[in-house]
Order: structure tokens, then C-alpha cells, then sequence
């Protein structure tokens, strides 16, 4: 980690910001969702569930993976990074749109809000592919994570483009296929390609690095690597031309199977730990893992039930999509952002009395109860919302959306907790 601390002092502000405007658009989405419960038994093609879908994979997930970038580029690809000013403009342009994009689909006004948000967004992700391809260059010694980030960079641009396009087909209709055809590419271009593409990177360099792991089957992501590009491009090529069909299953074979060897790399990491002790954070970790694979066993039933015209395949999309956005990745942004944050919050106000007296380790500037009571709030919520979305339970969907929020608000209270640390006079100020 210790080209992390070599970084200037402005890496700490542009990295909080981007963590505290995620852990807000976190609460915003927990109260959106709460008093939206209806839409979640819905078609997904909704304003407010459109917005509600962006408010949770633009501002909850994306805005916090590039504050996580920011502080982790260094330490994956061994390098600086090429421009903290470069960051600040993107994120500036990104929350800008992020705000006038929902705000446009919560009341689904398809005209000059909507198209300049998502032109804002587009010009937000492509300063921060542009930061991250340049820090990349200046890497004399290529690896599989450097592939991972890079190439969920381009998907991410181009899933932002196809988002753009399909803003402005809204009004001028110039897209040759059905909207709701554009709707799965797009969203299996995020999700595949930027959100699974980027996790399986970062994670495969973190993971065993928080475990102390002897063992790393490095040969395992080479295959999730090309497995998951070879299903993307399938998918959106078969996709387009001949829409969902049976060469569908192959295709989420290929998927499956990524995701198999990358599980299969971290469960090797896992068994080979030093670290024996397994603390919250890499619970909320161990977590998201099995909820991705649950997501995924679901995708053939929805396949099934779409070939069938069946309306099953609505709910189990509507299953599926809340298990990878409100379970998946939210669940491993919940455990990781307690691995990633105390420590940068260290260096800032510890790193110069290394060496010289006791100071504090970084899982001490958070309250572990409050993670412990976050962990238990967010198991609820999942067998609640998952068991009222498989019944129809529309008490059990509302008690889980309580519990969500609940973990909102204890989570972005435990993140403030670390932002406004104030070093404590006992350790000196050397």
C-alpha cells in the first residue's frame, strides 16, 4: 500500500466527495424506493423505476467506484494517477447529470432536462476513462487487473453512448429496433460489462491483499476475463438481430461460467488466508459473491419465460434486477467502503506519526457496532424484499424497504464518522 500514501493531500478530499455523494444518493434511493414499493411488482420499463434504477447504478454504485478507483489505481496498477483536476471536472459534470437525469425519469420528461443530463454523465465517464487509460499507459508492466479496469472502462462508455442515444430517440425516434430491445442491451452492457468487469478486477488485487491469501489462482481470471467478453459481444450481437431466443442460454452459459472461475479465485484466496479472524466488511463481501450467483441462476428462468410470453418473466426480472443492484453490488459497497475509506482517513491524519508513537489502526475510526447493526439491517432486508417480491407480499416488500433504509442511514452515519475524524490529542502531533 505503500504507493497509496505517497499520494498528495488533494487524493482525500476528491475521494470523500465522491463517497459522500454516493452514501446521499444511498439514502435518497432507500427513501425513494420506500415510498415507490409498487413499482417494484411493476413492468421495468416505469418512470419512477427508471429513476430509481439510475439513482442506484449511477449514484450509489458508479459515483463510489470512482471515488474507489481514485484511491486504489495506484496500488493495482503501481503507478500515480494522471490527474486529480481531471477527477475534480468529472465529477462535478457526472453529479450534475446523475441529478437532472433522475429528476427528468421520476416525472418521465424525455425533453432538454433528460438529454442534457445524460450528456453531462457521458462527459463525466468519459474524463474519468480518459484519467484511468492515461494512468494505465504509464504502466511498464501489463497485468490481468490492468485488462479488467481498462476494459470495463470501454463498456462503460459505451453503455453511457447507447444510453444517450436512446434519451434522444425518446423525441426523435431514429433507433431501428423496439425501445425495450435497446433497454436489455443497455443494461446487461452496465451490469456485465462495466459493474462485473470492474468488481472481478479490483476485487481479484483486494481481496487477497485484506486476506493475507498464499495462494491465487491467477490462470482463473484469465478465463472469467474472456468468457465474460466473449458472452457480452454474443449477447448483444445475437441480441439485436433475432432479440431473446434459446442461443440465449448459451450465451448466460458463457456468463455463468466467468463469474464460476472468479468465485473459484477468491474462494482460493479465502482458503489459503493468513488472516483467520473475518470481519464485517469481508462478511458484506462474502455476501454480495452469493447473491451475484443467485442473481444469475435466475437469468435462465427469465429466458424460459420470455420464449414462453409468460408474464413470470416480468417478476423474475423484477427479482433479478433488485438482486444485482439493492443486493449485489450494494452489499459489497456496504462491506468494501469500511476497507477502502478508514484507511485513506489514516494516512491523512496518522501517516506522519508512523514510526514514532502508537497510533490507531484504520478499522478504529468507524464504530464497529453501528457496522454490526448495518450487516443485521441489510440480512433483513434481503429475506424480506426477496420474500415478498416471490410471494406478492406487499408487507413483507415494505418491511424490507424499512430495513434498507435503516441501513442507509447507519451506513452514511458511520461514513460521516470517518470524514470528520478528529485525531485524538493522546497520539501526539509530531
Amino acid at each position: 500500500m505503500s504507493t497509496l500514501i505517497k499520494q498528495p493531500p488533494s487524493l482525500y478530499n476528491l475521494v470523500i466527495s465522491h463517497y459522500l455523494v454516493s452514501a446521499l444518493a444511498f439514502v435518497a434511493l432507500a427513501v425513494m424506493v420506500l415510498f415507490s414499493s409498487d413499482t417494484l411488482q411493476g413492468h421495468y420499463f416505469h418512470p419512477k423505476l427508471l429513476a430509481i434504477t439510475h439513482t442506484a447504478a449511477l449514484g450509489w454504485g458508479t459515483l463510489v467506484i470512482f471515488g474507489a478507483c481514485y484511491q486504489l489505481l495506484p496500488v493495482i496498477l503501481e503507478t500515480e494517477l494522471f490527474s486529480y483536476k481531471l477527477g475534480w471536472t468529472s465529477f462535478a459534470l457526472f453529479v450534475v447529470g446523475l441529478v437532472l437525469l433522475v429528476c427528468a425519469f421520476w416525472v418521465f420528461d424525455p425533453g432538454l432536462c433528460m438529454q442534457a443530463g445524460s450528456l453531462f454523465l457521458l462527459s463525466g465517464i468519459s474524463l474519468f476513462s480518459l484519467n484511468t487509460f492515461i494512468t494505465a499507459r504509464k504502466v511498464k508492466r501489463q497485468n490481468i487487473y490492468q485488462e479488467f479496469i481498462i476494459t470495463a472502462c470501454i463498456w462503460l462508455i459505451a453503455t453511457a453512448v447507447l444510453g444517450v442515444m436512446m434519451v434522444f430517440n425518446f423525441q426523435h425516434p431514429f433507433l431501428q429496433q423496439d425501445h425495450l430491445q435497446f433497454l436489455k442491451l443497455h443494461a446487461h452492457m452496465g451490469i456485465g460489462g462495466w459493474f462485473l468487469m470492474l468488481i472481478i478486477g479490483v476485487s481479484a488485487k483486494l481481496v487477497p491483499m485484506f486476506l493475507v491469501s498464499t495462494q491465487q489462482k491467477s490462470s482463473y481470471l484469465h478465463y472469467s476475463y474472456y468468457l465474460l467478453n466473449a458472452a457480452l459481444i454474443l449477447f448483444l450481437l445475437d441480441t439485436y438481430f433475432n432479440g431473446i431466443n434459446f442461443k440465449t442460454y448459451f450465451i448466460a452459459a458463457l456468463a455463468f461460467a466467468s463469474v464460476v472461475f472468479w468465485l473459484a479465485y477468491i474462494f482460493y484466496c479465502f482458503k489459503s488466508r493468513m488472516r483467520k479472524t473475518v470481519d464485517v466488511p469481508i462478511w458484506h463481501t462474502l455476501l454480495s459473491f452469493f447473491l451475484l450467483a443467485t442473481a444469475m441462476v435466475i437469468i435462465p428462468f427469465i429466458i424460459y419465460y420470455q420464449l414462453a410470453g409468460n408474464p413470470l418473466s416480468i417478476q423474475s426480472t423484477q427479482l433479478y434486477g433488485t438482486m444485482i443492484f439493492m443486493g449485489w453490488i450494494s452489499s459489497l459497497i456496504l462491506g468494501q467502503s469500511f476497507k477502502t475509506l478508514p484507511f485513506i482517513a489514516w494516512v491523512k491524519h496518522y501517516q506522519h506519526l508512523t514510526g514514532k508513537t502508537a497510533t490507531p489502526m484504520p478499522a478504529d475510526l468507524y464504530n464497529k457496532n453501528w457496522l454490526k447493526w448495518q450487516f443485521v439491517f441489510f440480512c433483513v432486508f434481503l429475506i424480506c424484499i426477496y420474500s415478498g417480491l416471490l410471494f406478492r407480499s406487499p408487507i413483507l416488500i415494505q418491511t424490507g424497504l424499512i430495513c434498507f433504509s435503516l441501513t442507509a442511514l447507519v451506513y452514511i452515519a458511520n461514513l460521516l464518522l470517518i470524514i470528520f475524524h478528529k485525531p485524538d490529542s493522546k497520539y501526539g502531533t509530531l
